[in-house]
């Protein structure tokens, strides 16, 4: 049955209820109007939870949106994208093996396909992080198959860029450039692709581009300032390296703390 037509005939029997309940007697039809209101409550206690989770995300309180997120989940029903949520936020705080379970216990009964093209783009992610490297490109690669949109095309190609050859990474990551040229992480996968191929004008070009943005992570301003002073660009990279210090990393970067503050050194920047 169809969500609307389910939906029209629930709201039909719930007035038909009222009004057999107030022409029974008017206090029972109140009981009646409190109950529902109560059911609904109780109902969509699991989107309060993630309303406050996802505020505590924002704040960057990733232990807090987990625990709001985690009181979601065991709320029955909890909606398919709160799980994916929870997923996610599981990943976030370290915890990929949960993540997967969960991922794959809602691709088991869900029959929504844009809920299971987000649990498979999660899934991916999670196999990354647990160093399932070629389950999570195939992964990707099946989702890409049926379902092209930006995400997937950033997460892709960064996953390509980090494990297969370079130079086929790179063919991918400029076909989704020209499927969307203003995304910061496909902005930011070719400037690292032509990096790391050493082709560094075309580096430069693409990362003045993605610093137009004001990146939120770390890696841009790393590798920039790293492609600057390839270029001979001493002080634009010692500036660059600068910004880095100061922000966080991505959670699935490969870039250690350890490594920006080298670079730092090695440019006399503290």
């Amino acid at each position: 049955m169809k969500p609307l037509i389910k939906l029209a005939l629930t709201g039909a029997v719930l007035v038909l209820i009222l009004i057999i309940a107030f022409r029974l007697h008017t206090l029972l039809g109140w009981g009646v109007i409190i109950v529902m209101v109560g059911g609904m409550v109780y109902a969509s206690r699991a989107s309060y939870y993630t309303i406050r989770g996802s505020s505590a995300f924002m704040a960057d309180q990733f232990e807090q949106a987990l625990a709001w997120y985690r009181k979601a989940y065991a709320s029955k029903p909890c909606p398919e994208k709160h799980q994916i949520g929870y997923a996610y936020l599981l990943m976030r705080t370290g915890d990929s093996e949960q993540a997967e379970a969960v991922l794959q216990k809602l691709l088991g009964r869900t029959s929504n396909h844009e809920i299971k093209m987000q649990a498979r783009c999660n899934l991916a992610t999670a196999y990354w992080l647990q160093g399932k490297r070629n389950e999570s490109v195939k992964e990707l690669e099946g989702v890409f198959e049926q379902y092209k949109n930006t995400l997937v095309y950033g997460n892709l190609g960064y996953f390509k860029l980090m494990h297969v050859d370079l130079n086929e990474s790179l063919e991918f990551n400029l076909d989704a450039y020209a499927f969307n040229n203003d995304d910061q992480t496909i902005l930011d996968n070719c400037a690292l692709n032509y990096y790391m191929l050493g082709k560094m004008t075309e580096a430069e070009a693409m990362f003045e581009k993605l610093m137009s943005k004001s990146p939120k992570r770390a890696e841009p301003y790393y590798y920039y300032a790293l492609t600057l002073k390839k270029l001979g660009k001493k002080e634009e990279a010692a500036e660059q390296i600068k910004q880095a210090l100061g922000k966080e990393l991505s959670f699935l970067t490969t870039v250690t703390r350890i490594e920006i503050t080298e670079a730092a050194k090695e440019m006399s920047v503290e």
